[in-house]
């Protein structure tokens, strides 16, 4: 499905539950076992297109202000 306009046709989308705080603000609020799970989905991903790069959906368009996925995605996986 569609997940970033401009990147649709170029990208796959991953999505995780969370990322409000109790409050509803924007905030990292994966578990654990979110992290390894996203780690070992990254990790075949990375096998499967060697070229791509990790980014975090608001990294995707500086026009557009988002703040998911409430980390910094390509600063936490650029050893992979």
């Amino acid at each position: 499905g569609a997940h970033a306009a401009g990147w649709n046709d170029k990208s796959i989308g991953i999505c995780y539950e969370g990322g409000l705080d109790e409050q509803g603000r924007p905030a990292d609020t994966r578990t654990y076992a979110q992290r390894c799970t996203l780690m070992d989905l990254l990790r075949q991903l990375r096998r499967d297109y060697p070229e791509a790069r990790i980014l975090g959906h608001y990294q995707l368009s500086p026009y557009i202000r988002k703040a998911c996925p409430c980390f910094d995605a390509r600063e936490e996986y650029r050893e992979l």
